[in-house]
């Protein structure tokens, strides 16, 4: 597992994190015909807000190994663009309205948790899963937070779907860094995040279409 992740990690760290520059797209989606879609809008670096923005680090590798592993359909960013492009914008003119989305970010903040769990200008109860995923969340002993301040998807893909579409489909998760880092910390990525993750699509695949 780690290795392949290594594997995987190379391809979007790739020059500063710039990720694979003769891409024809910038995100690129595996249609794996599952209702649930893993989404790393920031696997590579991006442009956003008039400057560069770093890229989440490891997400893109781990979105790409559980999309793999899973059977789970996967829109990743694969390259960075000196100019604003957005997963939101993808998905909205797409019209992939009839998915669930798990939005998988990355935080290095100083702050006590785990993962941070956003839900946008919906109110957490309307979340078919939300509970689920806090369930899940405590049986790996992981201190989590719903709509922390700073993390709540208000101006991500979260907020946006929300927006064009008017569904609560789209949760976006921040996963602090040590429990993405396979290579400082691959005990934990192998023995925790996967297996946390693994179960949390699990439970989206129950869901009725």
């Amino acid at each position: 597992m780690i290795n392949k992740l290594k594997i995987y990690d190379s391809y979007y760290n790739k020059d500063y994190s710039a990720g694979d520059q003769s891409s024809a797209v910038v995100f690129a989606l595996t249609d794996r015909q599952t209702n649930l879609i893993l989404s790393a809008p920031h696997a590579t670096r991006s442009f956003t807000n008039k400057h560069d923005k770093l890229s989440d680090l490891f997400t893109g590798a781990i979105t790409q190994y559980l999309g793999e592993t899973e059977n789970t359909s996967t829109l990743i960013r694969v390259k960075y663009t000196p100019y604003k492009c957005l997963i939101s914008d993808y998905v909205a003119e797409n019209n992939l309205q009839n998915h669930y989305f798990l939005d998988i970010h990355g935080f290095n903040q100083d702050i006590d948790y785990d993962i941070c769990l956003g839900t946008a200008e919906y109110e957490a109860k309307d979340y078919p899963y939300l509970d689920k995923i806090i369930e899940t969340a405590k049986k790996y002993n992981l201190k989590y937070v719903v709509n922390h301040p700073d993390y709540m998807g208000k101006a991500g893909l979260t907020g946006r779907y929300q927006k064009v579409f008017d569904k609560p489909n789209v949760i976006q998760m921040e996963i602090k860094k040590y429990l993405r880092d396979f290579y400082n910390h691959a005990d934990m990525v192998e023995n925790v995040t996967i297996p946390f993750l693994r179960d949390v699509i699990k439970g989206y695949k129950k869901i009725p279409d």
